[in-house]
C-alpha cells in the first residue's frame, strides 16, 4: 500500500510538472506562429516590444518614461531599462544577458532573456501588484488637482497638418475657378485654430503647419519637413475631384497607408572601391521599416482615418465613401501615423459652391479636429471631457 501510496504521489508530481512545462511560453515558435520578425544584433535574437506585448494582450498597459519602460504581465509590474541588463519584477530584480535596445525609434527587447521573463511570471514570483493606469506614449495620467495629463519626456507629441498642393501646383479647380490649394490651406487653418483653442491645457501637444501660405512644396519636402519635426501624426487636408471632373461627383473619403517604406536611410558615399557596406543597425533599421506593415502604425492610421470619416458623416450632408487603404506618396514614406482626408468634390458645382462658403469650411475645420482629438482621447493624451 506504501509502496503504492508513494506511486501515486510520483504520478502527481510528474503531472504537475509537464503541466508546468507545457505551460512555459515558447516566445520563439509563438513569434512564428505569428509572423514576427526576428532581428539579429550582435548575433543575438531580438524581437519588436510593441509587437511582444500585443501578443501577449499587453499592449495597453505599457508606458515610458525616458529610458524606462513598464507594462502589466498577469497583474505584475515588469519594468525595463534600454541599455540595462536588469528588469524589474513585481519589485524584484531580474538578471538579462543582453538589455533592449531603441532603433529608429522602434524597442527591440532580446528574445531569451524576454521569453524568462515571461515565463517567471507564470511560474509566480513575488506579490501581485495593484493594475495602476500606466503612462502610455510618453504621458502620465493625470493626478489629483490636475487640469490633464502631464507629460513625461521633454519630447513632445507633435501633429503636423499639410495642407495639400500650394503655389504654382493648384490642384483641382472647380468650374467656377475655386482653386483646392486655397480651400485646403484656409480648412488646414481653421482646423489648427480649432485645436489650438482645445488643447490650451496640454503644452507637451504641438502643432505644425507645413505651409501656412500659398506656397509649392514637393511631396518629397513635405515628407521630409514631417520627419524633421518627429510628427506623431501626419494628416493631409485635400479636396476631391473626379476623373472627366463630373458634375455630380459627391461624397466625402480618407485615406489610409497599406504599409509604410523608407526613402533612403543608408549613407549614399561611395568610395573607389563602390558602396559602402550596411552596418549591422542600419541593416535591422531597414528590416523594421520593411515590417512596419506589421506593426501598430498601420492599425494606428486606420483607426484615425475612420475617426475622421465618423465626424464627417455627422457634419456633412453628402454620401459617406468611407476609409480606404492606399499608398499616396506622402502616406507610404511618412514613419508616423498618417492619413489624408478628401472633404469634397469641387467639380461639382454645389459642393464648389458650398467650399467658397467660409462657414462651411470652418464647421469642415471644426470636425477634423474633433476627430483628432477622438483620437488622442483613445491613446490617453487628453482627458475625455
Amino acid at each position: 500500500m506504501k509502496r503504492s501510496k508513494y506511486k501515486n504521489l510520483l504520478f502527481l508530481a510528474s503531472f504537475f510538472l509537464m503541466t508546468s512545462l507545457a505551460a512555459a511560453i515558447n516566445l520563439q515558435e509563438k513569434a512564428k506562429e505569428n509572423r514576427l520578425s526576428i532581428y539579429l544584433c550582435d548575433n543575438q535574437r531580438y524581437l519588436s516590444l510593441r509587437a511582444v506585448l500585443r501578443l501577449i494582450g499587453a499592449q495597453d498597459s505599457w508606458g515610458r518614461i525616458q529610458d524606462r519602460i513598464f507594462f502589466l504581465y498577469r497583474g505584475k509590474e515588469i519594468a525595463l531599462g534600454l541599455g540595462s541588463t536588469t528588469a524589474i519584477i513585481a519589485g524584484k530584480s531580474f538578471p538579462m544577458e543582453y538589455p533592449p535596445r531603441q532603433i529608429e525609434g522602434e524597442i527591440l527587447v532580446p528574445l531569451n532573456d524576454f521569453e524568462k521573463i515571461l515565463n517567471t511570471v507564470e511560474a509566480g514570483v513575488g506579490p501581485s501588484v495593484s493594475t495602476p493606469e500606466l503612462p502610455r506614449k510618453e504621458t502620465a495620467s493625470p493626478a489629483a488637482g490636475q487640469t490633464g495629463p502631464s507629460p513625461v519626456n521633454t519630447r513632445p507629441f507633435v501633429i503636423f497638418i499639410d495642407a495639400g498642393h500650394g503655389g504654382k501646383d493648384h490642384g483641382a479647380v472647380g468650374n467656377f475657378g475655386l482653386k483646392e490649394k486655397d480651400v485646403n490651406l484656409d480648412v488646414a487653418k481653421r482646423l489648427r485654430h480649432y485645436l489650438q483653442t482645445k488643447l490650451k491645457r496640454y503644452p507637451e501637444i504641438k502643432i505644425v503647419m507645413s505651409r501656412e501660405q500659398d506656397v509649392f512644396l514637393s511631396l518629397e519636402e513635405r515628407v521630409q519637413r514631417a520627419r524633421e519635426v518627429k510628427a506623431d501624426i501626419f494628416f493631409c487636408v485635400h479636396t476631391n475631384s473626379s476623373r472627366w471632373n463630373r458634375l455630380d461627383a459627391d461624397g466625402f473619403e480618407t485615406f489610409y497607408p497599406r504599409s509604410k517604406e523608407e526613402i533612403s536611410i543608408l549613407p549614399a558615399a561611395v568610395d573607389g572601391e563602390g558602396r559602402e557596406e550596411e552596418t549591422q543597425a542600419d541593416s535591422i533599421v531597414l528590416q523594421i521599416v520593411r515590417d512596419l506593415n506589421e506593426t501598430s502604425v498601420l492599425d494606428e492610421s486606420r483607426i484615425l482615418a475612420e475617426f475622421v470619416q465618423e465626424r464627417l458623416a455627422q457634419r456633412l450632408n453628402c454620401p459617406d465613401r468611407g476609409a480606404k487603404a492606399r499608398n499616396f506618396y506622402v502616406l507610404k514614406y511618412t514613419p508616423m501615423v498618417s492619413i489624408l482626408t478628401e472633404i469634397g468634390f469641387i467639380c461639382n458645382p454645389n459642393i464648389e459652391a458650398n467650399l467658397r462658403d467660409v462657414e462651411v469650411r470652418q464647421a469642415i475645420g471644426e470636425t477634423l479636429a474633433e476627430a483628432i482629438l477622438d483620437y488622442l482621447r483613445r491613446k490617453n493624451l487628453i482627458l475625455n471631457d
